[in-house]
C-alpha cells in the first residue's frame, strides 16, 4: 500500500523508506506502536490498581505482604504537647440493660421500645458524652437471627413514623452484609459473597435513609454509612457522610474513630491522612479528651501490619504506644490478644482485657477473650461466667458458639480420661462441661455413670433423666432400668 513520508510528504518505497530525505516510516510506526502499547499497559495497571483498591484496600499492601520494600514505621509528629490522656470509662448502658432491651424486642413491646430509644436519643442530644449509651442500646440488633426479620416488620407496622424500628433493622441488615462476606479480605471470595454483601448493605442504607428523614441526629446511622461507603469504595459518599456527621456531632469520638479507621492504608488511605484528621479534632479535645486517642489508631494499624508479618514484639510495642494517647478499650483488647496469642503471658493478657471491660463493658468479644484466659488458667467457673455474659450480649455470635462447643467438649474429654483413675475429678470435669453447655446429653450421661459408681444413686438418676430428656437413648434405657430396680 502506498504511503506518504511524514517529513517531506513524498511517496515512500516498499520498505517504508523515503528516497528523498531518508526517513523510515516503518521505524516511526514501530515507535508509535511501542508508545501505544506502553500507554495501554499503563492504563491496564491503573485499572488493576483501582480494582485492588476497591476490593482489597491499598494495592501497596500486596507488596508489603510479600515483604518487598517494607516501609519504616510512621511516627506521629503533629500532635500537640500536653494533650489530655483520658483514663476514665465513658458512660454507657450495662449488659443487664442490653438483655432487658432484647427481651422487650423479642416480646414485641414496641411502644415501650420507642420510648426507651427516644430517651437515649434525647440524652445524646443533651450531652454528647452519652453517645456510647445510644450506640450500645442498638447493639442488640447487630445480629443475624432469622426470627428478628419478622419482628422488624411488625415494629414498623406498629410505629411507621418513629425512627427506632428503621434504625434497628438497618443494624440487622448491616450485620447480615458482613456475615455474608465472612472473615478476611476479598481474596478467595465468591461473586455470590460480593452480591450478598451489597444486597444487605443496600437494604441497610434504605432503612438508614428512612430513619434520618424522620430524625437527622441518629449517630449510629452515620457510623454505618461511613463504614459501608468505605467498604464499597464510594469515596465521594464517604467524604459526604463523614463531613455531615462531624458537623452534626462535632464532639463525637465514635464518629471520628469510625472515620479515622477507614482512612488507614488498609482502606486505601494513608497515615498522613489519619494524622491530619486527628489534628483537626484537637479543636474539641478540651470538651472531649477521648479525641486525643485518635492518634493511637495510627499505631494500632501499624501494629496489626506487624502482627500479620509475625513481628510480634514490634506489634506489642506499637500497641503500647497507642495506649500512650489514652485508655481506649480497643487498644487494650488488641494488646491483650498479643499477650495471649503469641507471648502466652496470661497474667498480662488478663490485666489488659479486664481494663478493656472496665472501659467498655458491652463488648462480647472482650468477655470471650477473658473466658479463654480464665480457661487456660483452669479457673473454669470464671471462664463459664464470662462465656455466659458474652452470649447474653450477643446470643447469635458464631465465634462465641464455637468457643462454647470447644470448651465443653474439651472438658468432657478430660472427664473421660480421668474416669478410670479418679471418679471425683471426672465428676468435676463433667460439671464444668455442663457449665459451658447445659444441654450436653453426653456430659449428663457420663456424670450419671460416675455417680452410679460412687453409689450416689439419686444424683445418678437425676442426670440420667436429664440426658434422656435431651435425646440420649442409652441414658433413657438405664434410667428406666434403674427406676425398676429401685421399685423392686
Amino acid at each position: 500500500m502506498d504511503s506518504m513520508c511524514p517529513t517531506c510528504g513524498r511517496q515512500t518505497d516498499l520498505w517504508g523508506g523515503c528516497p528523498a530525505c531518508g526517513v523510515s516510516t516503518t521505524k516511526k510506526a514501530v515507535f508509535r506502536d511501542a508508545l501505544g502499547m506502553i500507554g495501554i499497559l499503563i492504563g491496564v495497571l491503573i485499572v488493576m490498581g483501582s480494582l485492588i483498591s476497591r476490593f482489597s484496600g491499598n494495592p501497596l499492601r500486596i507488596v508489603q505482604t510479600l515483604g518487598i520494600g517494607q516501609p519504616g514505621l510512621y511516627e506521629v509528629t503533629r500532635a500537640s504537647k500536653n494533650l489530655p490522656i483520658p483514663k476514665d470509662p465513658q458512660e454507657t448502658i450495662s449488659p443487664q440493660q442490653i438483655g432487658e432491651l432484647r427481651e422487650r424486642f423479642e416480646n414485641r413491646e414496641f411502644e415501650s421500645l420507642n420510648l426507651i430509644f427516644e430517651h437515649y436519643r434525647q440524652d445524646l442530644q443533651d450531652d454528647f458524652n452519652n453517645e456510647y449509651g445510644f450506640k450500645d442500646a442498638f447493639r442488640i440488633f447487630h445480629t443475624t437471627l432469622p426470627s428478628y426479620e419478622g419482628r422488624f416488620e411488625d415494629w414498623i407496622e406498629n410505629s411507621p413514623a418513629h425512627f427506632a424500628p428503621y434504625l434497628a433493622r438497618a443494624h440487622y441488615y448491616f450485620a447480615k452484609g458482613w456475615e455474608a462476606w465472612g472473615p478476611g479480605g476479598s481474596e478467595g471470595k465468591t461473586q455470590e459473597q460480593f452480591k450478598l454483601r451489597w444486597y444487605n448493605f443496600q437494604k441497610a442504607i434504605d432503612d438508614i435513609n428512612t430513619a434520618l428523614a424522620i430524625n437527622e441526629k441518629l449517630l449510629t446511622a452515620y457510623t454505618m454509612r461511613i463504614n459501608i461507603s468505605a467498604t464499597m469504595a464510594q469515596e465521594e459518599q464517604l467524604r459526604k457522610w463523614a463531613k455531615e456527621a462531624v458537623e452534626l456531632f462535632p464532639h463525637s469520638f465514635l464518629i471520628r474513630s469510625e472515620y479515622i479507621r477507614v482512612i488507614s492504608p488498609r482502606w486505601s488511605g494513608s497515615y498522613r491522612k489519619m494524622e491530619n484528621f486527628a489534628k483537626s479534632a484537637e479543636a474539641y479535645v478540651d470538651m472531649n479528651p477521648y479525641l486525643a486517642c485518635l492518634y493511637g489508631f495510627i499505631y494500632i494499624d501499624q501494629a496489626q501490619e506487624c502482627w500479620s508479618r509475625k513481628k510480634y514484639d514490634q506489634a506489642l510495642r506499637l500497641y503500647t504506644k497507642a495506649t500512650s494517647f489514652g485508655d481506649y478499650w480497643y487498644f487494650y483488647t488488641k494488646r491483650a490478644e498479643a499477650f495471649y496469642v503469641h507471648l502466652k503471658d496470661l497474667d498480662k493478657a488478663l490485666a489488659d482485657v479486664e481494663h478493656s471491660i472496665y472501659l467498655r463493658p458491652t463488648i462480647e468479644r472482650s468477655y470471650q477473650l477473658r473466658s479463654r484466659i480464665h480457661f487456660e488458667q483452669e479457673d473454669f467457673e470464671a471462664a463459664a461466667d464470662d462465656l455466659q455474659t458474652a452470649r447474653h450480649l450477643n446470643p447469635n455470635d458464631a465465634e462465641i458458639r464455637r468457643w462454647q462447643e470447644w470448651a465443653a467438649n474439651h472438658l468432657l474429654d478430660q472427664g473421660h480420661r480421668l474416669f478410670e483413675t479418679d471418679l471425683s475429678r471426672a465428676v468435676e470435669k463433667y460439671k464444668y462441661a455442663l457449665m459451658f453447655n447445659s444441654e450436653n446429653p453426653e456430659a449428663f450421661y457420663w456424670r450419671a455413670v460416675a455417680y452410679w459408681h460412687q453409689n450416689r444413686l439419686d444424683l445418678a438418676l437425676k442426670d440420667l433423666r436429664q440426658a434422656c430428656d435431651l435425646g440420649h437413648k442409652e441414658a433413657c434405657d438405664r434410667y428406666h432400668q434403674a427406676k425398676k430396680q429401685r421399685v423392686n
